[in-house]
């Protein structure tokens, strides 16, 4: 229920907070820098499992705080650490990566976001094209650069 790009060394989404259904309920950050310098995005219909995640991150991914989630947890995330390396993680609380790709997108109105992308938008504009046709990405487009 979200739309997350990645392109350029910037990671942009949008700012829609849901239940974990399909009722709004205000605005949330789903992108982040962690304390590495790197960039995470969550996306999830689970509500407390991307504050738990980004915890999970703040900690460098250490197994032993690993949250604690069903067998197949509702989650797509992107992680670009420091030096540009992208990792993915998909219905699994296993990572995927690194993975080399031009761009990124994942949540609800990825599929429109990467066709923008295809065409050459950046990650923001990619989102803002996201919020046009996805129903569940809305609010501000928010962005991180990998160069603070």
């Amino acid at each position: 229920m979200t739309t997350i790009t990645y392109r350029d060394k910037v990671m942009a989404s949008d700012s829609r907070a849901y239940t974990g259904g399909s009722t709004p309920i205000g605005w949330k950050q789903k992108i982040h820098r962690t304390k590495d310098g790197g960039l995470l995005g969550v996306s999830t219909t689970i509500p407390g499992l991307s504050e738990a995640f980004v915890a999970w991150a703040q900690k460098d991914f250490d197994p032993e705080f690993e949250p604690n989630v069903s067998d197949h947890p509702t989650l797509s995330a992107l992680y670009v650490d420091p030096n540009g390396q992208v990792f993915y993680w998909g219905d699994s609380m296993l990572k995927v990566g690194p993975i080399e790709a031009e761009y990124f997108a994942i949540g609800s109105g990825e599929h429109y976001a990467l066709g923008a992308m295809a065409m050459g938008a950046p990650a923001m504009v990619a989102v803002q094209i996201a919020k046009q046709f996805d129903v569940w990405t809305d609010g501000e487009i928010q962005n991180l650069s990998l160069e603070p």
